[in-house]
Formats: structure tokens, sequence, C-alpha cells
């Protein structure tokens, strides 16, 4: 076997390998993003509920701001409730993009109102 032909099979074991394991779709499409995790263990059984709010509110982008920049995160948590935030997740509002303190504090929000309430997107649910 010549060099050039066992460096071009080496090559393509190699990438062959990489293509097994990295780029395989499936075992990608199981792994939930931080943002679809961080909803299911907030919301538990209404996670699905949940997630097509904040599908709609946000896209699903933990770090969603409204174009007037009042509401921010997963569930586009107005400003309003800075002080709020900062009680019931024990994080600054500064954390208010981390999806995990975003849901936290949505399920707070959905308890308070007795629902969907103060979503625009509360049709989604």
């Amino acid at each position: 076997m010549t060099k050039r032909l066992r460096t071009a099979l080496l090559g393509a074991v190699f990438v062959g390998a990489l293509g097994l394991t990295a780029c395989d779709p499936s075992a990608q499409a199981d792994t939930p993003s931080p943002a679809q995790d961080a909803i299911t263990q907030s919301f538990g059984p209404i996670a699905d509920q949940a997630m097509g709010v904040a599908q709609c509110e946000s896209g699903l982008d933990p770090n969603a701001v409204s174009r007037g920049g009042g509401n921010w995160g997963l569930f586009q948590i107005n400003t309003v409730h800075s002080s709020d935030f900062e009680s019931v997740t024990g994080q600054p509002w500064s954390n208010v993009t981390d999806p995990y303190a975003n849901a936290q504090f949505a399920v707070w929000l959905y308890n308070q109102s007795g629902g969907w309430g103060p979503w625009g997107c509360r049709w989604a649910a």
C-alpha cells in the first residue's frame, strides 16, 4: 500500500468516525435546549402549554428582549416585575434572561394570576 493511499484511507476512517458521533442528528434531537429543559423542569405537567407560550413570546430565545426593551427572556417578563423577580428567584434582575430563572418566575406569575392571563400569547397554551 502506498503512503498516499494509506493517508487517504486513514482520513476517510477519521472523517467517518466524526460523522457517526458529532454529526448524528438523531443524537442531537434527543437533547433538549436549555430553554426547553428550564420550561420542563419548572412547569412539569403543563410544560407543553408553557412551551407554546414561550415559543410565541420569545421564539424560545432566552435572550429575547421586546422592541421597547420592557419585556425580557423566554416568557417576556416585564420590568414592572423586577423586584418580585429578585424575591421569587433569589437572583438579580440582570439574570432575567437566564432560562431557568425566567421559567421559575413565570411559574410564580402563572400561579399568582391563576393562569396564562399575563401573557399576550396565552392562546398558545
